[in-house]
C-alpha cells in the first residue's frame, strides 16, 4: 500500500472514531472530494465495520453521515443547479450505491451482506419469505366535479377530460396540467395513494405541486375571484406562481394563494417555494419555507379573548423567512418556529430518498408504511433505537429492513403487513 493510501486509511479511521484534529479533518474532506476510485473508501469502511463487529472499536458515526457532510459542506443542497441535481453527479452515484450497502445508522454495513456474522458470532438470517417492491409507477387518480374518477396510470398522454372550458392534460413526462379558463369555481381532487410514486401537477395559474405517497389536494380547475384556495392532506411541495390580482383586490397587487392544511392550519403566500407535511399519523404539521415568504396561521388554537385579533397574536400566526419551519403540534397548540431545519432532509422525499437524523423506529416505520403501502405491527414494545442516514426509495422493503437486523430489529412480512420484533 502506498504512503498516500496509508494516510487516507488513517484519516478514515480517525474520522469514524471522532478523533480528527482540525488539520486532519480538513485533510480528510479534501481527500474525500478528490477520490476517483470509490473502492478505496469502501474498503476502509468495510475494515472499520468489521473491527467494530469484533468489538475492537465502537463506531462514532456511520458513513451516511460522512456522505451527508461531504455534500452539504462542499455545496449546499438548495443551491444545486436545477440542470445537474445532486443525485446525478458522478460522486453522488457511487456514494448513493454505497449508502445502499450501508443502509441506516450503525447497522448499515449489513444491508446487502446480511449473511455475515455479528460481533457475537450470531448469524444475521433473512426472516422474510415474502417481499414488497418499491413503487414502480404512479397510481394517482383525479376525482372530477361530477364524481367521475380518472385513473392516471392507465390513461394515455394528451387530453384526459374537459371540465367546462378547461382541459385536463397528461404530459409525456407523466405530469398533469390544466389548460384553459373557467368563469365559475369547479373543484377537482388529485389523490396519490400509499405505495405510489411521487406525482407532480401544474395548476391553471402555472403553480407546480408535487404529492408524496398517501397525499391529496383539492383545487379549482381554474382560479376565479380575488384569491386562490386549495386544500391538502399528507405531504405536498409547492412552487407557487406570482399572479396579478384583479383591479382593487389582492395583496401588494398580487393574488394570494391560500392552502388549507387539513383544517389544522392555513398557509398564505403570493409566490414562493415551500413544503407542507400534514399526515394524520404524524405528531405535528410542519410548514418549511425554501424561497419567498409565507404566513402560517394555526386553526386549532384556543379562541381569542373578546376584542383580540387572531392573526396579530404571535401564538396564532407567524411569517416565515427562507430556511425556517413552523410546527403545529395539535389542537390548542401555538406555533413553534425552527430557524435551522435540515432542508435537504425535508425535501428528501421529492428527490427519491428516505432521510433520517436521530429518528426513532416508529418515525422510520411511518415513512416506510406509506411508501410501500404496508401496515406495521409491533410484537411487544417498540424497540428503542435511533437511526440516521439516507437511502434510496428504490430498494425492496426486505432489502432495506435487512440493514436493521444487526441493531436487534427482527421483522417478517406477511402480505401487506410487516411485523416488527425486538431480538
Amino acid at each position: 500500500m502506498s504512503t498516500q493510501n496509508h494516510r487516507f486509511q488513517y484519516l478514515v479511521q480517525q474520522y469514524l472514531n471522532d478523533k480528527c484534529t482540525a488539520e486532519e479533518l480538513a485533510e480528510f474532506w479534501e481527500q474525500v472530494r478528490q477520490l476517483k476510485d470509490e473502492t478505496v473508501f469502501q474498503a476502509e469502511l468495510e475494515t472499520h465495520w468489521q473491527r467494530s463487529a469484533a468489538g475492537n472499536e465502537a463506531p462514532a458515526m456511520g458513513w451516511e453521515s460522512v456522505l451527508q457532510q461531504v455534500f452539504t459542506k462542499a455545496e449546499p443542497f438548495l443551491h444545486e443547479p436545477a440542470a445537474v441535481p445532486m443525485w446525478r453527479r458522478p460522486v453522488f452515484r457511487w456514494a448513493a450505491a454505497a449508502v445502499v450497502i450501508l443502509s441506516l445508522g450503525v447497522a448499515a454495513f449489513f444491508l446487502l451482506n446480511n449473511n455475515k456474522t455479528t460481533g457475537t458470532g450470531e448469524q444475521v438470517a433473512a426472516t422474510t419469505v415474502q417481499d414488497v417492491p418499491a413503487p414502480q409507477n404512479n397510481r394517482a387518480t383525479i376525482t372530477l366535479a361530477n364524481g367521475q374518477t380518472v385513473y392516471l396510470d392507465s390513461a394515455g398522454n394528451g387530453a384526459l377530460v374537459s371540465e367546462g372550458n378547461v382541459q385536463v392534460m397528461k404530459l409525456a413526462d407523466g405530469q398533469i396540467a390544466y389548460k384553459g379558463a373557467a368563469t365559475e369555481l369547479v373543484y377537482n381532487t388529485l389523490t396519490n395513494p400509499r405505495g405510489s410514486k411521487v406525482i407532480d401537477m401544474t395548476l391553471a395559474d402555472g403553480s407546480r405541486i408535487w404529492l408524496n405517497a398517501g397525499s391529496s389536494i383539492t383545487y379549482p380547475v381554474s382560479f376565479v375571484g380575488d384569491e386562490r384556495k386549495v386544500e391538502i392532506k399528507g405531504e405536498v411541495y409547492f412552487e407557487v406562481s406570482s399572479l396579478p390580482a384583479l383591479p382593487g383586490g389582492g395583496v401588494k397587487g398580487k393574488m394570494p394563494f391560500i392552502v388549507n392544511v387539513n383544517g389544522k392550519a392555513e398557509v398564505k403566500v403570493l409566490g414562493t417555494h415551500f413544503n407542507i407535511n400534514a399526515y394524520d399519523d404524524e405528531p405535528d404539521v410542519r410548514v418549511t419555507l425554501l424561497e419567498g415568504s409565507v404566513k402560517v396561521v394555526s386553526r386549532e388554537t384556543v379562541p381569542p379573548q373578546s376584542g383580540s385579533k387572531r392573526e396579530k397574536d404571535n401564538e396564532l400566526a407567524a411569517v416565515l423567512k427562507p430556511g425556517e419551519q413552523a410546527a403545529i403540534a395539535g389542537a390548542h397548540s401555538p406555533l413553534t418556529i425552527h430557524h435551522s431545519p435540515n432542508l435537504a432532509q425535508v425535501m428528501a422525499w421529492k428527490n427519491g430518498l428516505f432521510s433520517f437524523t436521530g429518528a426513532d423506529l416508529a418515525t422510520v416505520m411511518r415513512q416506510l408504511s406509506r411508501w410501500y403501502d404496508v401496515q406495521v405491527k409491533y410484537e411487544g414494545q417498540i424497540p428503542d433505537r435511533k437511526f440516521s442516514g439516507e437511502i434510496t426509495h428504490d430498494l425492496t422493503l426486505s432489502q432495506l429492513m435487512n440493514g436493521l437486523q444487526s441493531l436487534g430489529i427482527k421483522f417478517r412480512i406477511d402480505g401487506r403487513t410487516m411485523i416488527i420484533q425486538q431480538k
